[in-house]
């Protein structure tokens, strides 16, 4: 079955509610006639923009914007909190759970300046290759955060 068709199921399954964990996902998936992997779904997850929070997997606050349209000054607004420069890194700060959905969108529309990423759970590490570098990226995502476009 297409990716496209695997991805539909995914958000039908998390908009419907009660999916915590991968493993639960799979079997759901499995169930309606998907047979996926681990990183294949992780892979789809961060795509799809979905974030784990108290409740499981849930879809962007923005949902109604297919998650391939969202764009960087938006995400930014939603999920940054900070943007801290140390010498030659970047580490921006989100909510628990969003670091994930920003750094796919930060994946996907490059910022200059912007060598490579790490995300965890609330934290993105950036990489720039100067410290003058790691300070103008954070000046420009904390000010594409603020005035964001729709």
């Amino acid at each position: 079955m297409s990716k496209a068709l695997r991805h539909s199921k995914i958000v039908e399954l998390v908009r419907a509610g009660g999916v915590a964990n991968q493993e639960q996902l799979r079997a759901l998936l499995r169930d309606h006639g998907f047979e996926v992997n681990q990183s294949t779904l992780s892979r789809d997850l961060r795509e799809l923009l979905l974030v784990k929070g108290a409740k499981g997997y849930q879809l962007p606050p923005d949902a109604s914007a297919a998650p391939a349209a969202r764009k960087l000054p938006a995400a930014l607004a939603e999920f940054l909190l900070s943007a801290i420069p140390a010498q030659n890194l970047v580490v921006l700060k989100t909510a628990p759970g969003h670091a994930g959905a920003l750094a796919v969108v930060l994946d996907r529309e490059p910022v200059a300046g912007i060598l490579a990423s790490l995300a965890g759970d609330d934290t993105i590490l950036l990489i720039a290759p100067d410290s003058a570098t790691a300070s103008t990226v954070a000046a420009t995502l904390l000010g594409m955060a603020r005035t964001p476009s729709t």
